[in-house]
C-alpha cells in the first residue's frame, strides 16, 4: 500500500472526508485528493499537519510500520475530532486487540449492518410513496 492510500486509509477510518480532513489540516482539498488518490506525493509540511491535526503517525503515513495513529489519538480521535468517550475508547481498545482477520470480520459486519439499516430506511420511504399513491387513488 502506498503513501496515497494509506492518507485515505487514515481518514477514513478517522470517519472524515477528504473534505472534512483538508480543512482540519488547513490543505487544500484537491492537493488533498491528489495524495490520497496516488496521483502526487505530498510535502514534508502537509505529512506533518496531517500528524499533528489527525493524529496520524508519520512514520505509519511513509512507510505503512507501526501504528496508524499516535499516542493519545490512537484512542481517543473520533470522527468530530473530540475525545472518544469511555465506551468507545473500550471498544477501540478491544478492536485492536484483536487479530486482522478479526478486524475485517468486524469492519465487514458493520459495513453490512449499515448497508442493511440504509435498505430498511428506503423501504420505509418507499412504503410511505405506495400509501401516499394509494391514498389519492
Amino acid at each position: 500500500m502506498g503513501i496515497g492510500k494509506r492518507i485515505r486509509s487514515a481518514v477514513d477510518s478517522l470517519g472524515l472526508t477528504l473534505k472534512q480532513a483538508a480543512e482540519r489540516c488547513d490543505i487544500s482539498y484537491s492537493s488533498l485528493q491528489n495524495w490520497a488518490g496516488g496521483h502526487r506525493d505530498p510535502r514534508p509540511d502537509a505529512l506533518i499537519s496531517l500528524g499533528s491535526q489527525l493524529g496520524i503517525s508519520i512514520d505509519w503515513l511513509l512507510t505503512g510500520e507501526g501504528p496508524m495513529l499516535r499516542g493519545e489519538s490512537a484512542q481517543a480521535v473520533a470522527a468530530t475530532g473530540e475525545p472518544a468517550n469511555p465506551r468507545e475508547q473500550a471498544i477501540l481498545e478491544l478492536y485492536r486487540a484483536l487479530d486482522e482477520d478479526a478486524q475485517r470480520e468486524i469492519q465487514s459486519a458493520a459495513e453490512e449492518k449499515k448497508r442493511l439499516k440504509t435498505l430498511e430506511q428506503r423501504l420505509q420511504e418507499l412504503e410511505a410513496v405506495v400509501a401516499d399513491i394509494k391514498r389519492l387513488a
